[in-house]
């Protein structure tokens, strides 16, 4: 039984040590054995400013991950401290569903009004996984009891939530539970599958029994694009069968593709778009949909239906009023803009890297601020030093071709990156959008040296910091 009983202040004086054995004992011992493999598990975050990681160790650490996304405006931006600030000041109520929110009111609005078409009414809650889930429910009302099917494509990631999962392509993970019914997996990018999909489960009137096709614009966390037209065809077959088009912008959206939502790129409008990440502004854990109009008072317009999907902590006041001045510091600082123009320049940084590097790179592609470099898998070169020192892990030799890289980049440049989600030779540069060209050069460049180093070297570094760290 733990005896043991923290203090904020307690935490804020902890050992990296102290941190580690607490991880293993109350939250997830597996996680740490791979933050160890990596030596990700001493270094201690004291602070963080802008694109900038302060470590317990001195060292500034250049953050190119930019939080998997969540933090487009960087760490701590000094307007998203300073509305939380006086939020609390002020003593605003935070949780009431007796009286109406003025800020969960004005952040829809600012929604309505940023989005095309007539994309008008939104739903707030806390993370990306229950946004889908939300979205799935209001297709699902929309559609009736007799179109409960939902179609998702073979290269998806929209959470890890049932509902989620359940439209997601994760078989590494989907087989470990029983998931929802009636979800129908077409190839991304494949128009003509999706529309002999609904054909064949028409059931009358020429509409299948699908209420929705959730998707991604761009797959974010394999960084795959579908074929040129492709999202217009498919925002034509689903209104042609009346199939609502669910869009997951939570991982793209908000300037992080150069567009305010990367489906802008195609002209389209969904019926329902999903969003979160930057959305908060890296502080506030919201997330959103926001649905066409006749969609959702189909669904949700009767007063004895308004109520059927609510949460306790939808519409956090003061997660409204950070989410609306991060939606303002995007549009008042052309951050949009900025990430079209900084990714222009890291697409031709990574390209000429990839040309000097044929050998290491199989791939660079992204857009915007978002961009990934695949290498190509060191499996010859490393196997004997991973045999001996890492037996379990020979089956992932791909996986561990990324990790030496991001080790290295980490370790020897101080600069952090991160794996692609389910493509682990994949190095995932998403840096917040007020990073400098100078500080894309810095990454840029300490990727080339470390490709410019034998896999045996880096290998036997790789090693050599895990076992220092035993």
């Amino acid at each position: 039984m733990n005896r043991t009983w923290f203090k904020v202040s307690d935490v804020e004086n902890m050992t990296s040590k102290e941190k580690i054995t607490l991880m293993e004992d109350y939250v997830n011992p597996g996680m740490i054995k791979l933050l160890k493999i990596l030596r990700f598990d001493t270094p201690c975050s004291v602070s963080a400013e802008g694109v900038y990681i302060t470590l317990n160790d001195g060292r500034k650490i250049l953050d190119m991950t930019g939080g998997s996304c969540v933090l487009g405006l960087g760490h701590n931006h000094p307007r998203i401290l300073e509305v939380r600030r006086k939020f609390a000041e002020n003593k605003r109520m935070e949780v009431c569903k007796a009286l109406v929110s003025p800020y969960m009111a004005a952040l829809a609005a600012n929604m309505a009004s940023l989005l095309p078409g007539d994309l008008q009414y939104s739903y707030f809650c806390g993370s990306g996984a229950e946004a889908i889930e939300s979205a799935l429910k209001l297709a699902q009302k929309y559609g009736g009891k007799n179109r409960l099917g939902l179609a998702y494509t073979d290269r998806s990631f929209h959470g890890k939530s049932y509902g989620s999962m359940s439209v997601s392509s994760m078989e590494e993970h989907r087989h470990n539970f029983q998931l929802l019914d009636k979800c129908y997996q077409v190839p991304y990018g494949d128009s003509d599958a999706l529309e002999e999909l609904f054909r064949s489960k028409s059931i009358e009137n020429n509409k299948p029994d699908i209420c929705a096709f959730v998707l991604e614009a761009i797959h974010g966390t394999r960084i795959i694009f579908p074929p040129e037209g492709y999202l217009k065809k498919v925002r034509e077959l689903c209104t042609k069968y009346d199939v609502l088009l669910i869009m997951d912008e939570i991982y793209i959206g908000f300037g992080r593709t150069g567009y305010w939502f990367a489906f802008e790129a195609d002209n389209i409008v969904p019926d329902i778009v999903c969003y979160s990440k930057s959305f908060g502004g890296g502080k506030a854990s919201i997330a959103g949909i926001t649905a066409r109009k006749p969609v959702f008072l189909q669904a949700y317009g009767k007063s004895g239906d308004s109520m059927i999907h609510s949460s306790t902590f939808s519409g956090m006041g003061e997660e409204c009023a950070t989410a609306i001045e991060a939606v303002n510091i995007i549009k008042d600082e052309n951050l949009v803009e900025r990430a079209r123009e900084l990714g222009a320049y890291l697409e031709m940084r990574l390209k000429e890297l990839k040309e000097k590097h044929p050998k290491r790179i199989l791939d660079v592609r992204g857009r915007g601020l978002l961009w990934g470099v695949e290498l190509e898998p060191a499996a010859n070169q490393i196997e004997p030093i991973i045999k001996r020192f890492f037996p379990d892990k020979l089956s992932s030799l791909l996986a561990l071709t990324g990790a030496i890289v991001l080790s290295e980049l980490f370790h020897a440049h101080n600069i952090l990156s991160y794996l692609g989600f389910t493509r682990r030779n994949l190095i995932v540069f998403s840096p917040p959008y007020i990073i400098k060209k100078e500080e894309l050069d810095q990454a840029v460049n300490a990727l080339d040296k470390i490709l410019s180093t034998s896999w045996l070297i880096l290998t036997q570094r790789f090693v050599a910091r895990y076992l220092v760290n035993k």
